[in-house]
């Protein structure tokens, strides 16, 4: 048997490869980083922080750090040497043309031209007629993504959002911020859908509909409004319950991409307070967290007249046939391992979901 140390790393390169898969670049290179403090020597997680990494040089380190841990190691080698050869020409390219080059000490014609053309686009400083209201970038034509924090930035359909892929979080949760403290102050439309936009890009759809209704009230006519408020009603809604945030966000994109609506709680008394302001279709729950462990959070749901025919599917760090009798002796209706395959998440709540209706 594999013992604990050996199979951390294993489950945190998994949870990173998926991450990246989906398209969540800045959690995968964050869990990919904290994977190598913990595990220096880690063959994988290096080679995977090359191919993430947006600063070439930082890429070329992480591939030096490959070699240095198995120096038989082809794709390592040969992507260094790639890279190598690239930035030499860059740097060719970058020096200004010699007499022994074929010219006068003057760059190139093309580079000259190149060169005057940069200088114009630079110098014509065109008029702004749009700002992106998540990060501020603007753009001399309305974007419906923005090319700086690629958000989604306009009401268009959860397929879209769900789809959207490469947002900067970062921005995305700083925007969150500022609206809130508005909001705080003065409700307003504006600050309302800004709050529904940021949470659709984070697949967050179903925290997103409490603002895009109180939006409505302020413009009940307002056509996209209602469209997409429509839209995200008709979607089953998930509960996904779970103290890890890199599973919560997994298992919100797998969804969300799938057509459901998710609502997510770090652990079980938050998950019961969910409960209270929304009965799902389905609850996906953690065994192991803080306060409540997912056994208690089932015998409530189940206990409960309004919750007890709700399908409980336990989320488990282990494989055990001890893990599924406790579960089902808790009212629980199936079980699936962590981590879990996106095929594997989907099949097992369509199956449930798909029961449930009829």
């Amino acid at each position: 048997m594999a013992d604990a140390a050996w199979v951390k790393p294993q489950v945190a390169l998994a949870e990173a490869i998926t991450a990246a898969k989906l398209g969540q670049l800045q959690l995968a290179r964050k869990l990919l980083g904290e994977l190598v403090v913990r595990d220096p020597n880690n063959e994988s997680a290096w080679l995977w922080i090359a191919a993430l990494s947006e600063d070439k040089q930082a890429a070329m380190e992480a591939l030096d750090r490959v070699l240095k841990i198995n120096p038989n190691n082809q794709q390592a080698m040969n992507a260094l040497a790639l890279a190598r050869l690239q930035e030499s020409g860059l740097r060719y390219a970058r020096k200004p043309a010699t007499k022994a080059a074929g010219g006068n000490g003057h760059l190139p014609a093309q580079a000259a031209q190149s060169a005057a053309a940069a200088e114009s686009v630079a110098s014509s400083s065109p008029t702004l007629s749009w700002t992106c209201p998540v990060c501020g970038a603007g753009s001399p034509r309305a974007e419906r993504r923005c090319p700086r924090c690629g958000v989604l930035a306009v009401l268009a359909t959860p397929e879209e959002y769900a789809q959207n892929k490469g947002v900067n979080e970062d921005a995305v949760h700083e925007a969150m911020q500022r609206a809130q403290a508005r909001l705080a102050k003065h409700d307003s439309f504006a600050d309302r859908v800004l709050m529904a936009i940021c949470l659709l890009n984070l697949n967050r759809s179903a925290e997103a509909l409490p603002h895009l209704k109180k939006a409505a009230e302020f413009q009940p006519g307002h056509t996209g409004l209602q469209r997409l408020l429509e839209a995200l009603r008709s979607r089953r809604l998930i509960l996904a319950v779970d103290d890890s945030l890199t599973v919560r966000k997994i298992v919100s994109i797998t969804l969300e991409r799938l057509g459901y609506r998710v609502l997510t709680a770090a652990d079980g008394m938050q998950a019961l307070a969910r409960l209270n302001e929304e009965t799902p279709d389905l609850v996906l729950l953690d065994i192991t967290m803080p306060r409540m462990d997912g056994y208690q959070v089932c015998k409530v749901i189940k206990q409960a007249p309004l919750t007890k025919s709700i399908p409980v599917v336990m989320l488990s760090g282990k494989d055990g046939f001890f893990d599924k009798v406790k579960g089902r002796l808790a009212g629980a209706t199936d079980y699936i391992t962590k981590p879990f395959r996106e095929a594997t998440l989907a099949e097992i709540v369509e199956k449930y979901i798909a029961a449930r209706a009829g």
